[in-house]
């Protein structure tokens, strides 16, 4: 009886999910939404009768069909939809200088060259122009801050899309959305599109995504060649991805420079601890004995270890500091001291390397497989 019960249940499911996603590519995302919902309660109706293993992942496809009948149904109201595509583009002119980013000397001049090129009206005829870069590395290297410093070199307009934002909370407007960002780059030149967490959305097609995504990635592609096929335009594409090896490889083709941003090494090191403790003071250890120290770092880590340790030794010079009354607070004045290597022990203590070994040599394989 349970088994029978099961089969009729999945047969309800599919006729559901069929009839759902007709309807959305008719363009009645109403309708399809009422489809959604059921096939979203038969997702967990199966689960209460499944094995374990099979209920947790029921569970999450319920959840995931109401969170899309949900956003779907917010992207029918027009207010709405325009006010997610407003949240969505980041316009601004960033500040960000390539002093400001500690090493990276040969990502730097690959992105510097990148970005000038496109710029220059007296170059011969046989000189490449890339007006796509593919930023890739580990987490925390420096990959935004790199499109922020292209970005504040050409005196450009900076526009930031985080694509998983883009497809977890505005499904079904992803194609508009992408559709205006190029718009509104091309209005507002020169200027900069920078796509982050570009492995959140433009994953391999051949990896059971759902239509919608399919739909967002063959947008995109269609948006890059439009653009790249007009030579006066000055509108520079750069997307950055922790996991290159996921992406799309028709994505992958279309960036004519794809450039590593890996760890600091050892001088790199040194420069990023420069710039976080700038106008502090050491006692008992040097620049270079922490640059040491946090091989394998990366210079989100780096950060993270010159804050931490700045507030070890603020808190040990004033252990009052958080009872201190409101009206006292803009009266106080601090006590400090010089770092010390204790404060960073116990930065370096509670604040571990984020990339692996195993990943780092990923990378690289990745690098060598792939043409520049």
């Amino acid at each position: 009886m349970g088994e029978l019960r099961e089969s009729l249940l999945k047969q309800q499911l599919q006729h559901e999910l069929d009839a759902a996603r007709k309807l959305e590519s008719e363009g009645k995302s109403k309708q399809a939404t009422v489809h959604y919902k059921t096939a979203a309660s038969i997702y967990r109706r199966l689960a209460y009768i499944s094995p374990r293993d099979d209920a947790e992942s029921h569970f999450h496809s319920a959840n995931q069909y109401e969170d899309m009948s949900s956003a779907m149904q917010a992207g029918r109201d027009k207010a709405k939809s325009e006010e997610a595509i407003d949240n969505m583009l980041i316009y601004e002119k960033p500040t960000t200088k390539w002093e400001d980013i500690g090493g990276l000397k040969e990502a730097k001049r690959d992105v510097k060259e990148a970005i000038i090129l496109p710029m220059v009206s007296g170059k011969p005829a046989f000189v490449e122009v890339p007006r796509t870069l593919l930023l890739y590395g580990p987490p925390g290297t420096g990959k935004t801050l790199l499109a922020k410093a292209a970005s504040n070199t050409l005196k450009a307009n900076f526009f930031e899309a985080k694509t998983s934002t883009l497809l977890s909370k505005y499904y079904g407007e992803s194609e508009k959305i992408i559709g205006l960002l190029f718009e509104k780059a091309r209005k507002n030149q020169p200027s900069t599109i920078f796509m982050d967490e570009f492995d959140a959305i433009m994953v391999t097609r051949d990896a059971g995504v759902h239509e919608a995504t399919r739909r967002v990635i063959s947008q995109l592609l269609m948006e890059i060649d439009g653009f790249s096929t007009k030579k006066d335009e000055k509108v520079i594409i750069i997307a950055a991805t922790n996991r290159p090896w996921d992406l799309d490889d028709a994505m992958i083709s279309r960036f004519q420079r794809k450039i590593y941003v890996p760890l600091p090494e050892a001088d790199s090191r040194k420069k990023i601890f420069e710039i976080h403790l700038k106008g502090s003071s050491l006692s008992g250890l040097t620049i270079d004995d922490l640059s040491g120290m946090s091989d394998g770092y990366s210079g989100r880590d780096i950060a993270g270890i010159c804050r931490e340790a700045i507030m070890y030794m603020i808190r040990e010079q004033n252990p009052a500091l958080e009872d201190l009354p409101a009206a006292q607070i803009e009266k106080y004045a601090m006590k400090y001291r010089p770092l010390a290597k204790s404060d960073f022990e116990s930065a370096f203590s509670k604040i571990k390397k984020t990339v692996s070994t195993s990943l780092i040599k990923k990378y690289e394989n990745w690098k060598e497989n792939m043409t520049v």
